[in-house]
């Protein structure tokens, strides 16, 4: 296992993941709007348990329903460990369950979350699906939402949501979605060693996760032949990534000697 202090040694190192963390999570986007206007929230599976609360807050505080898209994917494995980690949830309940069926019942049992406002999407296991079975799903049942909160990993924050506008621009609602990072990941010296910056939630992304997560959102995001854009596999729109955004990137992936050890193309 790696620590954040095999690959990174200086302030800028440092700043080239932050640059590129804060890029994906989307903290740039428009802010969202009064919470009387919210019509729905809509959470996409992952790991992170502290995007999932922060969908219900919003969800609560904006009394409308709340959409859990997650069915069996990469992240359940992990998610199911930090269920277990946690002790949230009775360890031998959690076979063949779904990540939306997961986070439901966390969301019921342990966050209050009322369950007349909790719906499931429990098909989908990646990004792609989370938006397409998202908008079937409230087709068929008669939801039409024309405001919606998007929660996700802040790693993949920024492509959740030009992803649900490809997939619903088709739609007849006129849906507006918004950005909703829980939080925006950013590491900082503590002492002489790396972590992540005070004041975020515990029980992170291993360091090797955490870079191979950002590092491998970057050429999802751009628009060649490789990438997701309409060039490439046509999966998103077309997304601007900024100079400093690719100049961090390139500056990361020349500290990796071997790009095995993180794991990204």
């Amino acid at each position: 296992m790696i620590d954040f202090e095999s690959v990174l040694t200086t302030q800028p190192d440092i700043d080239a993941v932050n640059t590129i963390a804060g890029f994906l999570a989307g903290n740039n986007e428009v802010s969202i709007p009064q919470k009387q206007d919210v019509d729905l929230v809509i959470h996409a599976g992952n790991a992170v348990l502290q995007t999932a609360e922060s969908a219900c807050n919003a969800a609560r505080n904006s009394n409308c329903q709340l959409l859990f898209s997650g069915g069996v994917g990469h992240s359940t494995t992990l998610l199911v460990e930090t269920v277990k980690e946690n002790g949230l949830l009775k360890a031998d309940t959690l076979d063949g369950l779904s990540e939306a069926e997961i986070l439901g019942q966390i969301a019921t049992k342990i966050w209050a979350f009322p369950k007349e406002n909790l719906l499931l999407e429990t098909q989908s296991t990646n990004c792609g699906e989370n938006a397409v079975f998202s908008r079937s799903f409230l087709e068929k049942n008669a939801i039409a939402p024309e405001s919606v909160l998007l929660f996700q990993d802040p790693t993949m924050q920024l492509r959740t949501l030009v992803t649900f506008d490809k997939a619903w621009a088709s739609s007849n609602w006129n849906t507006r979605f918004y950005n909703c990072p829980s939080f925006v990941p950013r590491l900082a010296w503590q002492g002489r060693r790396i972590t992540y910056a005070p004041g975020l939630p515990s029980g992170l992304w291993s360091p090797k996760r955490f870079l191979s997560l950002i590092l491998g959102e970057i050429p999802r995001l751009r628009d060649d032949e490789r990438g997701y854009g309409p060039r490439g596999m046509n999966f998103i729109p077309h997304v601007d990534i900024p100079h400093e955004v690719e100049a961090a990137y390139g500056h990361i992936r020349g500290l990796l000697h071997n790009d095995a050890q993180i794991g990204v193309r």
